[in-house]
């Protein structure tokens, strides 16, 4: 009686590991990116003009090689109450309105690409170290076309 209840256990068991197992690759988030095309301008040039407008829009700057990330706490509260309804989940802190810029070179040219997005804290839990920082892609219009002005105030066409 211990065997076949031990099988089974086993059986089960395995059955239920199998069931958990992806069967493809992992979609990546949605996403609903700006862009724009520099034309006959150097990466640096364009790294400058994107850190510049940002900067005149009181967003906090962090850069990487090619890569800029222009941050705001500053969320109306008209805008905190979608971002509430979108993230649903009481427990969510400290929302930060970011926009991401990718640069990559095209000959003379550069491409940005630009990701709106919204990082948060979600704790663990009562008893956690640190709560965990959490992005959630943001694909209303709003976001949308304040990249494109970001975008555009720094000199990109398209």
């Amino acid at each position: 009686m211990r065997i076949f209840a031990l099988v089974s256990l086993v059986f089960f068991s395995g059955l239920t590991l199998i069931g958990c197992s992806a069967d493809g690759p992992i979609k990546p988030p949605p996403a609903r990116m700006a862009s724009g095309l520099f034309k006959n301008a150097d990466a640096s040039t364009v790294k400058n003009n994107l850190m510049s407008v940002c900067s005149k829009n009181r967003l906090r700057i962090q850069t990487d090689k090619n890569e800029i990330t222009c941050t705001s706490a500053e969320i109306d509260p008209q805008r905190n109450a979608m971002i509430t309804a979108m993230i649903n989940n009481e427990w969510a802190l400290q929302y930060k309105d970011v926009v991401g810029f990718t640069l990559s070179v095209e000959g003379a040219d550069v491409r940005v690409n630009a990701n709106s997005y919204l990082e948060f804290v979600m704790p663990k839990g009562l008893m956690a170290d640190m709560p965990a920082k959490s992005t959630r892609n943001l694909l209303d219009d709003a976001s949308f076309i304040n990249a494109q002005q970001l975008l555009k105030a720094a000199g990109a066409t398209e």
